[in-house]
């Protein structure tokens, strides 16, 4: 029998991702030019495992791994896989297509201890910014941050992407209408954060 359930949902919108704790100070000076394209915001132990396994299988089928979610609970875990078509467009077929290929390589090399429900998902309208070639497609856009840690009692912030440097990102606080330099250890999430008019 085996020890994970599936779920198709091309819908899901939003991803935690967590990880490190602690506190760093704002970063400072010019952006740098980055080569690697590698995550940038950490994920949980389990799930950085999970896309070391599935992230060259899905590059060579045209896909990029967008984030990953891993929770824990009494009644199992939840491991979801936020897919999306290189340029964008994946679909529900693309979704039930990679779902069962990425289950049997994750049951080669069992990254989950007991059982778990793995979920292969869309994006979603209000992606998650994991890379930084995420931040900067976004640049200039609306964004959503939640820190590992509280900043003057904060830890969302939502404004415009102003900057983006291979160690973090300035953003235009809407609530304080500041200028916020964060580190990329110091986000624990990022979402673009669409508006419906």
């Amino acid at each position: 029998m085996d020890k994970r359930q599936q779920e198709y949902n091309g819908t899901t919108g939003a991803a935690l991702l967590y990880d490190r704790a602690g506190e760093h100070p704002a970063p400072t000076g010019d952006p740098l030019a980055v080569n690697s394209d590698g995550f940038v915001v950490e994920f949980h132990p389990v799930g950085r495992r999970a896309a070391e396994l599935v992230e060259p299988y899905l590059e060579r089928e045209g896909f990029e791994l967008v984030a990953v979610e891993f929770k824990s609970g009494g009644r199992g875990a939840l491991l979801r896989l936020l897919v999306d078509r290189r340029g964008g467009g994946i679909d529900m077929r693309d979704l039930e297509r990679l779902s069962p290929l990425l289950s049997d390589l994750l049951d080669v090399y069992d990254p989950v201890p007991g059982r778990y429900i793995l979920e292969v998902s869309s994006p979603g309208i209000s992606r998650p910014l994991t890379r930084l070639s995420h931040f900067r497609a976004y640049s200039g856009r609306r964004v959503r941050v939640r820190l590992h840690a509280a900043r003057q009692g904060r830890k969302n912030f939502v404004g415009r992407l102003r900057k983006v440097a291979a160690q973090g990102i300035e953003l235009e606080d809407e609530q304080s209408g500041a200028a916020e330099a964060l580190l990329f250890g110091e986000i624990k999430s990022a979402h673009y954060e669409h508006q419906f008019n």
